[in-house]
């Protein structure tokens, strides 16, 4: 199936069938659902030289026609989790994971130590001492529907809550691929229909406008740092398990993260936002792409890092913020449709994991 086939099919398929969803389920069937229902808000459509990739990101609480992103990315592997060695799962033939997780087993250990309501987003547990996370095979459909994927790199930390992602082999042809679609949504139970998720949740929780933005495109890019997070503080409180959060501390000699998080167990994260957000200088808006390697913003959380190893920093920290940072995580924010590399000592999320989070927090 060539890319332009791809496109198609996806176009086709996910459009009617968003949209069927959203017309009567919240509607006809509004107290069956445990909850409110949410829908994706961009379908990314990946090509690699061997392998054509489907992923829905973003978390709506409306259905509104997807946005639709195409890139291209060196191996399949690449877009789920790099590695250098055995694999957690190899995916010969069919496979699906539905409310899952795939994760190194060192992965899963940092992220249930790291935040509160893991427990509650691992689901089926599919986790292995391997290096990397998947090894796919010729010829076979991976479908990842509601999984988590974690993974290490040394000593970074790289988690992908994804809400519906498929790869498949190029050698497939159009028609069955989408005949595999159709049959896949029919065998979905009528209240859960495939691309969507019910959460027993109050609906005001889905109110706040940081929800309208979580896929990281619209409005975003005119908003500074201080106004993105004054719009998701109570997200990223709750996310990670936060009482405090600090909005762009100045450290000295140039140096200011976008945020310090003070845990409630007394532990603190130095937080970067590799997104489209403003920065403000001199009264000036200027807007942060976020084509910045990532291996950049890890040089910059390390130069954080090493200026609170010093005491009398800390002491001015702790004078002027009332935080006392010491041996301080570091956190990258990425958003949700970028592929990443892992960086070292820096732990990766994207922002519909955080969400994810929030939600079940």
């Amino acid at each position: 199936m060539k890319p332009t086939e791809f496109v198609k099919v996806n176009g086709q398929f996910w459009g009617e069938h968003l949209k069927e969803a959203a017309g009567h389920l919240p509607v006809s069937h509004r107290t069956e659902l445990p909850g409110p229902m949410l829908f994706p808000r961009m379908m990314v459509l990946t090509e690699t030289p061997d392998w054509n990739i489907l992923e829905l990101v973003g978390i709506s609480r409306t259905y509104r026609t997807l946005e639709v992103r195409r890139q291209k990315v060196g191996s399949v592997e690449e877009y789920f989790g790099l590695g250098d060695g055995a694999p957690v799962v190899s995916l010969p033939g069919e496979n699906l994971f539905k409310d899952a997780t795939v994760a190194t087993t060192a992965g899963k250990q940092a992220f249930e130590e790291r935040f509160p309501a893991a427990a509650n987003v691992l689901g089926d547990e599919f986790v292995g001492a391997g290096e990397e996370l998947l090894r796919f095979a010729p010829g076979n459909y991976a479908t990842f529907d509601r999984t988590l994927l974690v993974h290490t790199a040394g000593d970074s930390l790289r988690a992908h809550w994804v809400f519906f992602a498929l790869a498949i082999h190029r050698s497939e042809p159009a028609d069955k691929y989408l005949s595999f679609l159709q049959t896949y949504s029919n065998a979905r139970p009528h209240l859960d229909p495939i691309g969507t998720m019910s959460l027993p949740l109050d609906a005001d929780v889905l109110k706040a406008d940081a929800f309208e933005s979580t896929y990281l495109a619209h409005g975003l890019q005119d908003s500074s740092v201080d106004e993105f997070l004054d719009k998701h503080e109570s997200i990223l409180l709750s996310a990670f398990g936060a009482t405090k959060l600090v909005r762009e501390p100045a450290l000295g000699d140039d140096l200011q993260p976008d945020f310090i998080l003070e845990r409630a167990d007394g532990s603190h994260i130095v937080g970067r936002l590799e997104l489209p957000v403003a920065d403000t200088a001199n009264g000036k808006k200027r807007r942060r792409v976020f084509r910045t390697p990532v291996q950049d913003s890890a040089a910059e959380l390390a130069k954080y890092a090493e200026y609170l190893k010093t005491a009398d920093n800390r002491s001015q920290v702790k004078s002027k913020y009332d935080v006392d940072v010491e041996d301080p995580r570091l956190l990258l924010i990425v958003p949700s449709q970028e592929t990443v590399t892992p960086a070292a000592g820096v732990e990766i999320v994207d922002y519909d994991t955080i969400l994810r989070l929030h939600l079940a927090s």
